[in-house]
């Protein structure tokens, strides 16, 4: 098949991304995996992770795996009906509503921890 069989077509590109876009997101746990454990230690260790995280170059970095995350998140949603069967009680539920509720469900939830670092603080 050779190296490029995933830009022969657009829906092959997207289905690459998609897969792609785990190693963003284990990069993302990773990086914040490891700034609980330098909170652990002294404030010296940890001010310098977090100088390292606000790098622009990380910043950048962050600002890609988010992309990569919301293309991940939307595209899965979009994707739900398809496997799933779509009948209640024996009438159909709209393709639309089963999406709408995903993504309602993401709004609630993003709006909880946006709510959440604005309390608490992000740094």
């Amino acid at each position: 098949m050779g190296w490029t069989w995933w830009t022969q077509k657009p829906a092959y590109v997207h289905v690459f991304l998609r897969e792609a876009s785990a190693v963003f997101i284990l990069a993302e746990v990773v990086l914040f995996a490891v700034l609980i454990h330098k909170a652990g230690q002294d404030a010296e260790t940890y001010r310098a992770y977090l100088d390292f995280l606000w790098h622009p170059l990380m910043v950048v970095f962050h600002i890609l795996a988010l992309a990569f995350a919301v293309w991940h998140s939307v595209t899965w949603f979009l994707l739900t009906p398809s496997a799933l069967p779509r009948q209640i009680a024996g009438r159909r539920v709209p393709a639309a509503l089963v999406v709408g509720q995903q993504f309602a469900g993401l709004a609630v939830v993003s709006l909880l921890i946006a709510l959440w670092v604005a309390w608490v603080g992000a740094t």
